[in-house]
C-alpha cells in the first residue's frame, strides 16, 4: 500500500493505492464516518489485478474539511473528485462505492458517463431521503417499532449531530475492543482501517468526521435525491450490493429498492448474513463481484 497527499483547490486529500499503474483502475469511496482504509483488504487481495485509488472524502480520514456547508453539495463532491481524479491522471475506471460514497459516485457518473466504466455500489446509491422519510414515519406508527422516528432532513440531522458527538471511548483499546465484538470477523487489517477513522481529543477517542461535516453530507443527499439519477445513467453497467441485517430495516429497504427497480435495469444482489459493512462482513462476495464485472 502507497500513501500520498495532493492539493486540490487548496484542500488536502489523502489516498492510498494498491497494485501499479498499468493495471486496471478502481477508484474506490468510502462511506460516512470511514475512510480510504476502509477498502484495505480488498486492496491487498486485489493488488496483483487492479491499481486500486482508495481517497479520504473531505474531513474524513487524512482529508481536509470544506470550510463551507455549501462546498458537500452533490456538484460541489463531484468538481472536487475529478480534481483529485485529474491530478493523480485517473480518466477511465472502475467505480467501488460504498453508502455516501456510493450516492457520490452515481452523481459522478451523470457528469463524467465517459470516464466511469463499470460501477459497484455497496449498500449505497439507493436511499432517496423523501422515501426513507415518508417508509419510516409510516413504521413508527407501530408500538413496536423501536428505532426513532426520523421522518425528515432537519430529525434526521439531529439525529446524525447527536451520534456523532455522542460516539466517545475513554481508549483506543476501548475502541478496538468494541469494533472486534462487532465484526463478523476480525483481523490485523480491520484494526488498521479502524484506528484510520478515529482521533484522541482530550484524552478521548473520537471520531475524525465532525458532527458538522456528516450533517452536510445528510443535506446535500437530500438535496440532490439520489431517485432522479437512475434514468440518466447506463444503469445495466451498474451492480448494487444490499446487506440484510438487521432483518428490522429489510422493510425500509425494500421500499427503497422499489424505486431502483421501476426507473432502472440496475442489477441488485443481496449478500445474506451481512451489515451495513458489507465489504467487511462478506469480502468474497465483493471480491467475487469485482472480478465477475470488472473484467
Amino acid at each position: 500500500m502507497k500513501e500520498q497527499v495532493i492539493h486540490v483547490d487548496g484542500y488536502r486529500v489523502r489516498i492510498n493505492t494498491w497494485g501499479e499503474t498499468y493495471l486496471p483502475t478502481i477508484v474506490c469511496l468510502h462511506g460516512l464516518g470511514n475512510s480510504s482504509l476502509s477498502f484495505i483488504e480488498i486492496g491487498e487481495e486485489l493488488k496483483s489485478e487492479y491499481h486500486m485509488v482508495s481517497i479520504d472524502l473531505p474531513g474524513h480520514g487524512g482529508s481536509e474539511a470544506f470550510k463551507s456547508e455549501e462546498e458537500y453539495s452533490m456538484t460541489g463532491m463531484v468538481g472536487w473528485l475529478h480534481g483529485v481524479l485529474a491530478d493523480l491522471g485517473v480518466s477511465r475506471f472502475y467505480f467501488l462505492a460504498h453508502s455516501y460514497g456510493a450516492d457520490i459516485a452515481l452523481h459522478y457518473m451523470k457528469e463524467y458517463s465517459s470516464s466511469v466504466i463499470r460501477t459497484i455500489l455497496i449498500d449505497g446509491g439507493y436511499t432517496t431521503k423523501k422515501s426513507f422519510y415518508e417508509i419510516v414515519d409510516g413504521l413508527a406508527q407501530n408500538p413496536n417499532w423501536k428505532w426513532p422516528n426520523i421522518n425528515s432532513v432537519e430529525k434526521e440531522v439531529h439525529y446524525t449531530t447527536e451520534s456523532f458527538t455522542a460516539f466517545e471511548y475513554p481508549s483506543l483499546t476501548a475502541f478496538l475492543e468494541n469494533e472486534e465484538a462487532k465484526a463478523s470477523e476480525w483481523s490485523a487489517l480491520k484494526r488498521k482501517a479502524s484506528e484510520d477513522y478515529v482521533k484522541e481529543v482530550d484524552g478521548k477517542i473520537k471520531l475524525i468526521a465532525t458532527p458538522e461535516v456528516a450533517t452536510a453530507a445528510i443535506r446535500s443527499m437530500a438535496q440532490s435525491p439520489i431517485r432522479d439519477l437512475y434514468q440518466e445513467l447506463d444503469s445495466e453497467e451498474i451492480t448494487l450490493l444490499v446487506a440484510t441485517l438487521p432483518e428490522e430495516f429489510s422493510v425500509i429497504n425494500e421500499g427503497l429498492l422499489e424505486d431502483v427497480k421501476r426507473l432502472s435495469d440496475i442489477t441488485i444482489k443481496y449478500i445474506e448474513d451481512t451489515t451495513h459493512m458489507l465489504h467487511w462482513d462478506d469480502r468474497e462476495a465483493v471480491l467475487g463481484e469485482i472480478r465477475l464485472k470488472f473484467k
